[in-house]
């Protein structure tokens, strides 16, 4: 009512047909014929010159003999495209027309097509035809509506005259055009049949290839015209087919079901019955003459013609052909009362039964035997194929000469294939309605939406959003709901329920199987064999003329035919008919899976060779037989091309969900793929590579989807036993056995395949699961861990040792609690630590420059095999837990994780004497020689350093922990780290903190009481004044800086831990038990903390100048760690209600202390130490910035130390003379050094600064530290360095961006005013830096703040100009001027410097506010671009003010003066324009 009431002028006012006069309407609808009329002729002309040209494209990309020329798949499939647009824009273009103009474009269309043929454009030419003859709806003399053809009736005369005597390239150019022209004429083909048929069999009876190709795609329209329904497309149109009186009813409304008048094409008995004639002249008529005894040659060709016929037929008219005769039963209900199946016919079914109702009797009959007519051909031909190709051995004579030929032909194979597919797959003419959703789609999305209507609802909607007046709850949004905001067009509701029927054909095709098969399985029915391998070409021609006019077998029966001769041609010896019939496979076992169920049986047999007696069975040729077969060159080529296809089946998806269906299956799946050695062995040399591929490619879907289901039976425990039992059987190293090396039968005694006993290995680790560790298993638990101690021991350096560590490592995992005897025994063994250090130390070996990075053919797969079994090797892990993540990527943590789980099976004193005997060789490892293994070695050492000290603090007390640090641990890390080279010392910070994790303090005091001496006793201290002298890097050694900066690493994992576990130590029992909260007395009663507070502290704050690069990271990353540990802890106590922590135990006030005292020290230490300090204080800034809180650590640390960083740019360095102040007056190599260090210093604190701008975001800490912040900016832009003010602009202009909706007004104008001041500054850098920062910000303010500076800045800007000095009057006047007094020299200076800073401070404001909008143009933009124009002229302003003026002009030239400067141009006036022109525009010559 709202829209109805909206005046005509708006765009949301819609019109009300209603209220329509009719003689407006008809004047109306008139009007729009009569200019589509004239349209539509140039239209046509257009597309004639489209396809002529189209066919001298085609001419002229042959070459000189003839041939055409080759393109690539784009340019295929750009011509695709363009002619599936212009098909469906022809078939658009003719179902609007009106009868009047549809005449005129019939007569056009018929006249191009009686003057000039193009038979390279005879695709585009079909679609065409296809749009003028589509069935209408037309009116006979009684008024009723009848189908009709005008366009067809027009073409055929034409197309069908005299097509016997037409050549060859003509008659395919016809006959193409009649397909497109009969494809969706429906009935009205019926008063044409017989110049149709006529033409048709002279397509049939030609000899030449092109022309019988074309007349089976005419086959194949002509069958789907007459049995597929489809819609009238000159219905489906606006407003349809509705007369005058009811088109206001439906113009410019969204379409609907049950109101539009769509008209459907629905076959009549007419239709059907011509569709019989077809299919009974030109198929089954065919099928006979091929089965006819003929000549070899003529049988061959006569095969082709009939399988091509055949196919088209099938693509034009499966729709039409149902599975009758045993199968018409409709149970309408259930057959069977226990299992309750429905046998009830399908919905496509149904609807085709009662279109075949309303046939004759004859008719009937003739269509429901034709599919089985035609499986019954196709399994005849498949048997054939089969019995000739099963073996080399067989005579040609037992086929028969045609037989041994049909093998042979690949054409005719391929053929045959594509036949199985669509008897097993096709239930309709439209196949590819998924694709046409898609596009539909898009349709949708393109042609369904009122543009006009939806932009002016989203400008109503921002408009009332942005005054806060939208959404109430009487509110209905416009676009609301999925297809809200969209007009549905008659078009595309009709394509939709097009697309339903043809997705309902579609679905049929799964349906109908499983409903033959419930019909199967209901009335328990015999099977009817139909494929057979052991045939002869009489017998079968003898067997499928019998029961060809009638025949007897259920439809079941005839597709597991088909499936088997599919297995057949997968097992072909030519290369090609194998991937067509494997690609069949593949797809048809999406709608008959359950065939391979019996199958895969049969297909497993005969990959491990055992399938003497089952030649020919499902298909498949006994490959035991053919292994003894030999070509003429001795070699089993033919086992080969078998084995090739039975694995491809094999890989097939279905074929892999029915191996993982049931313990037997798996079994045989398992021996099968384990007993391949002997097919191997008698492969040529050139397929042997080739077949473990194959093999692999079977075994790797069915690792990706391997999983273990509990057993229910006994059945099923027994076979799984004997699946283990037989695997461990296979690895047992004593075993060796019996295998054929030749196909000679000599027998040759070799050891186990290690290919074969790491896929053996896989299926252990995969197979054993934790019922195979109950308490009843002790012997096959027994058998595991020998078998996991003697791979270890024995197949050193190997892939399979890598594999025996997954299986430990799972039987670790499930034996905490039993069966560990066997492991409690071996652990303490000096020999079992160096066998287990030395698989620790081949489990990282990963070579991947064998074959310069490329995998080696031997190794398919192997690589997947020693990743699933270092999957097992332990458990994932959620480590490390906190920020802070690993260091090292070498270190495996799994390896730390196994060895923890397996000194905690041992208990504290088994768990003791391994570890001693582990860390021996630990020391050893880490010590090793140079070799290809050293690196992995060395990490190898920190692993069980890793995993003997998380054992260990589970298993002891805090008194045994004590103990076990003295004597065991830390004598090996005094022993070790001084050793091991800087680079690996990241996995010794893992290992450190993976063992004491979770643990409390108290258990590792060992720890940091050593860690803190060790650091005391070593590290520098400023009065080292001979190191601090010397070059660092040059000192070295177990006594240098390199010692001191892996134990300040060590310390700081140390401190990491300690920091995670505060919590736990402390408040753990108060959380749990609830009891009362004490009063807070200290921070921590621990000895760490009062070791790390009291001692490593101080001595870290002594250090923070140590000359040592590495050294100086650690101390500052310790600095925070001990802060970090404070802040928490205090947060913890707070929460708790135990008050704050005194300032006395604060470690960040004597750490903040420290760093201000150095950067304020001046002349009382040393430059060099001052520069490491101030060094070690950006470090420690970096850490609070990225791993900080910004909420709790901005105010006590960040902003206290940021003056000092703003002081640190200072450079005492004169970039000017290259000379030093007084402090640094002298030129030695000392003072170069210095300098050298001091630059490092200015840039890093550059980056400092900038990291702290964008990185801390105060969103939720206190507002007021904005204004410190800006406090601390301020001050550092009035610095006397001009290094200072350029980084305090660049900070103002970050920290402005990530805090500008938390300003207060106060912090804008503080902003503001700070950075203008800066547009003044004498330093180019500084300038530009706070112009930059400047458009920031005036880009983040409101429109009237700005346009209130733009006035007060322009006035500045008129004001400041240069003024032109006045000429004198004469010589006179000169001599009788007074000379100024010096006073007055002074003040006229002044005041030209106050007008030199106002001038650049407002023109630099004016042209920030101008390039802050480089879309828009607010009112103040003009004004501001009016007033700096003045300064671009030499008389008025000095050359940095103009080159900046230029630059700003120029900018905004490009960027508004281009498509929309008519819009822009508005926001000017007459004044503004000219100034602005009198800077962009190019000065000429005559100007």
């Amino acid at each position: 009512d709202a829209l109805g009431e909206l005046p005509e002028s708006s765009l949301l006012y819609q019109g009300n047909n209603n209220n329509m006069d009719q003689d407006d309407l008809a004047t109306w609808m008139e009007g729009a014929s009569s200019s589509l009329g004239d349209w539509v002729l140039g239209f046509l002309d257009r597309m004639y010159e489209l396809l002529r040209a189209s066919g001298e494209r085609e001419k002229t990309s042959k070459t000189a003999s003839g041939v055409a020329n080759r393109h690539s798949n784009s340019d295929v499939q750009q011509t695709r495209n363009f002619s599936r647009v212009m098909k469906e824009c022809l078939l658009q273009v003719f179902a609007s027309m009106d009868d009047a103009t549809h005449k005129q474009a019939v007569r056009s269309v018929t006249q191009f097509l009686s003057d000039e043929s193009l038979p390279a454009a005879a695709k585009d030419a079909a679609s065409l035809c296809q749009a003028v003859a589509a069935v209408r709806v037309s009116k006979d003399d009684d008024g009723n509506e009848v189908f009709a053809s005008p366009g067809l009736e027009a073409l055929v005369p034409i197309l069908c005259d005299d097509v016997e005597h037409q050549s060859n390239k003509t008659l395919v150019y016809r006959l193409r055009c009649l397909a497109g022209a009969v494809r969706t004429a429906g009935a009205a083909v019926a008063p044409h049949q017989v110049e149709i048929k006529k033409a048709l069999s002279v397509a049939m009876e030609s000899s030449d290839k092109h022309v019988l190709k074309t007349g089976c795609k005419l086959l194949r329209h002509l069958l789907a015209s007459q049995c597929e329904a489809y819609p009238v497309l000159s219905t489906s149109r606006p407003g349809g087919d509705c007369s005058l009186d009811h088109a206001q009813e439906y113009l410019g409304k969204s379409s609907q079901l049950r109101l539009d008048p769509v008209k459907w094409h629905v076959p009549n008995e007419a239709e059907l019955s011509f569709a019989c004639d077809l299919l009974q002249t030109h198929t089954v008529s065919r099928l006979k003459k091929s089965m006819e005894d003929k000549g070899d040659s003529d049988r061959v060709v006569e095969l082709r013609k009939c399988l091509r016929i055949i196919r088209y037929t099938l693509r034009g008219g499966a729709g039409l052909l149902i599975d009758s005769g045993s199968d018409d039963e409709d149970s309408k209900g259930t057959t069977d009362k226990k299992k309750k199946l429905d046998t009830s016919f399908v919905p496509h079914e149904k609807a085709v039964r009662v279109l075949l109702s309303s046939t004759s009797e004859s008719t009937r009959a003739s269509l429901e035997v034709v599919r089985k007519q035609i499986s019954l051909y196709t399994v005849m031909l498949l048997s054939i194929i089969a019995s000739e190709t099963t073996d080399e051995e067989k005579e040609a004579g037992q086929v028969g000469q045609f037989g041994a030929r049909l093998g042979k032909d690949s054409k005719i194979c391929k053929e045959v294939s594509e036949l199985c597919l669509l008897l097993l797959t096709r239930r309709g003419a439209n196949f590819r309605c998924q694709e046409g959703k898609s596009i539909w789609k898009a349709q949708k999305q393109l042609f369904g939406s009122d543009y006009c209507l939806s932009a002016e609802s989203d400008h109503l909607v921002s408009t009332l959003e942005r005054v806060e007046h939208v959404g109430g709850n009487g509110w209905v949004q416009y676009k609301d709901g999925e297809d809200g905001g969209k007009t549905m067009p008659r078009r595309l509701l009709v394509a939709r329920i097009q697309l339903f029927q043809e997705a309902i054909q579609r679905n049929a095709s799964f349906e109908i199987p499983r409903r033959l098969r419930r019909l199967q399985q209901s009335l328990k029915l015999p099977q009817n064999k139909l494929f057979v391998t052991e045939t002869t070409m009489e017998t079968a021609f003898q067997s499928v003329a019998q029961s060809f006019d009638n025949p007897t077998f259920r439809a079941l029966d005839g597709y597991e035919g088909l499936i088997d001769g599919l297995f057949a041609l997968s097992c072909h010896p030519n290369t090609q008919v194998r991937a067509a019939g494997i690609g069949v496979i593949d797809y048809a076992l999406t709608r008959y899976g359950w065939l391979l169920r019996s199958r895969v049986p049969r297909l497993l047999s005969a990959i491990s060779l055992d399938d003497e007696n089952m030649k020919g069975k499902f298909g498949v040729p006994s490959c035991s037989q053919l292994s003894r077969q030999k070509d003429s060159q001795g070699k089993r080529k033919r086992l080969a091309e078998v084995l090739r296809g039975v694995c491809s089946i094999m890989t097939v998806q279905r074929s892999v969900k029915e191996v993982m269906g049931s313990e037997k299956t798996r079994f045989t799946f398992i021996k099968t793929l384990c007993e391949t050695d002997n097919a191997l062995l008698l492969m040529p040399t050139e397929d042997m590579q080739k077949m473990v591929h194959y093999f692999h490619n079977i075994f790797s879907p069915y690792r990706s989807k391997c999983y273990s289901f509990p057993r229910s039976s006994e059945k099923n425990q027994v076979t799984h036993d004997a699946t283990l039992q037989y695997l461990l059987d296979i690895l047992v190293r004593e075993e060796v056995k019996e295998e054929t090396t030749n196909g000679d039968g000599n027998g040759e005694k070799s050891a186990t395949h290690w290919r074969k006993k790491l896929l053996v290995a896989w299926f252990i680790i995969s197979g054993v699961d934790k019922d195979d560790y109950s308490a009843n298993r002790n012997d096959l638990c027994t058998a595991l861990w020998d078998l996991c101690y003697d791979l270890l021991e024995n197949e050193v350096g190997q892939p399979l040792q890598r594999m025996a560590m997954g299986l430990f490592g799972r039987l670790v995992a499930f034996g905490k609690n039993l069966h560990n005897e066997s492991l409690r025994t071996r652990l303490p063994d000096e020999k079992f630590a160096k066998m287990f250090s030395v698989a620790l130390v081949f489990d990282h070996r990963e070579d991947t420059s064998v074959g310069g990075g490329h995998d080696a053919q031997w190794s398919a797969g192997v690589e997947d095999l020693l990743r699933d079994a270092t999957r097992n090797v332990a458990p994932r892990a959620m480590f490390p837990f906190i920020r802070t993540g690993q260091s090292s990527t070498l270190m495996k943590l799994s390896h730390a994780q196994l060895l923890d789980a397996m000194l905690r099976i041992g208990g504290q004193e088994t768990a003791l004497a391994a570890t001693k005997n582990l860390l021996q060789r630990a020391r050893e490892l880490a010590v090793a020689p140079p070799s290809e293994d050293q690196r992995n070695q060395q990490v190898t050492a920190a692993e069980i350093l890793a995993g003997c000290i998380k054992g260990l603090l589970f298993l002891s007390t805090t008194e045994q922990c004590q103990e076990v640090w003295e004597k065991v641990l830390l004598p090996f890390l005094d022993e070790v780290l001084p050793k091991i080279p800087v680079s690996l010392t990241g996995a010794y910070f893992d290992a450190i903190r993976y063992g004491i994790q979770g643990s409390d303090s108290a258990k590792y005091l060992p720890l940091v009481q050593c860690i803190v001496d060790q650091i005391e006793n070593s590290i520098w201290q400023p009065g080292d004044m001979e190191v601090e002298q010397s070059d660092a890097t040059d000192v070295v050694g177990t006594e240098g800086f390199t010692l001191q900066s892996k134990w300040l690493y060590v310390c700081s994992a140390m401190l990491v831990e300690l920091d995670a576990t505060c919590n736990t130590e402390r408040f753990g029992a108060i959380l749990i038990e609830g009891t009362a909260q004490p009063a807070y007395t200290s921070l921590d009663s621990s000895a760490a903390w009062a070791l790390v507070q009291g001692k490593l502290l101080p001595r870290l704050l002594n250090s923070i100048g140590h000359p040592y690069e590495s050294c100086r990271d650690h101390i500052s990353g310790c600095l925070y760690r001990i802060y970090h540990y404070f802040s928490r802890m205090t947060r913890e106590i707070e929460a708790l209600g135990g008050g704050s922590a005194p300032e006395d135990q604060n470690p960040i006030g004597s750490i903040v202390e420290r760093f201000l005292s150095i950067s304020q020290s001046g002349e009382q230490i040393p430059l060099r130490q001052k520069y490491n300090s101030m060094i070690t204080m950006r470090k420690f800034i970096s850490y609070c910035t990225y791993l900080g809180d910004a909420k709790r650590d901005f105010e006590p640390i960040i902003i206290k130390l940021l003056p000092a960083a703003f002081e640190a740019v200072k450079s005492n360095v004169s970039v000017e003379d290259g000379t030093a102040n007084a402090a640094t007056n002298t030129a030695s190599a000392e003072d170069v050094a210095i300098r050298t260090l001091e630059a490092d210093v200015v840039k890093g604190y550059r980056y400092s600064i900038a990291e702290v701008s964008i990185s801390c975001v105060l969103s939720y800490g206190k507002l007021i530290n904005i204004s410190r912040v800006l406090e601390v900016a301020q001050k550092a832009s009035k610095s006397d360095v001009w290094q200072v003010r350029q980084a305090a602009a660049h900070f103002v202009r970050y920290f402005q961006g990530g805090h500008k909706f938390l300003f207060s007004d106060a912090d804008a104008e503080m902003t503001t005013t700070l950075v203008a001041g800066l547009l003044a500054d004498e330093r180019r850098e500084v300038s530009s830096a706070a112009m930059a920062a400047l458009t920031g910000i005036v880009a983040a303010s409101s429109d009237k703040v700005i346009a209130k500076l733009v006035d007060k800045y322009a006035i500045m800007a008129r004001k400041s100009k240069m003024k032109s000095k006045k000429k004198k009057a004469s010589a006179s006047a000169e001599s009788i001027a007074t000379t100024l007094s010096e006073a007055e020299e002074k003040t006229k200076a002044q005041k030209e410097k106050r007008r030199a800073l106002n001038q650049q401070t407002s023109v630099y404001f004016l042209c920030a506010v101008v390039m802050a909008n480089p879309y828009e143009t607010p009112a103040y933009v003009p004004a501001a671009l009016e007033a700096i124009s003045k300064h671009s002229f030499e008389r008025s302003a000095p050359l940095s003010v103009r080159d900046t003026v230029k630059k700003c002009c120029g900018a905004y030239k490009k960027t508004h003066m281009s498509d929309n400067w008519e819009m822009h141009r508005k926001a000017f006036t007459q004044e503004q324009l000219e100034a602005l022109e009198d800077v962009v525009s190019t000065p000429h010559y005559y100007a």
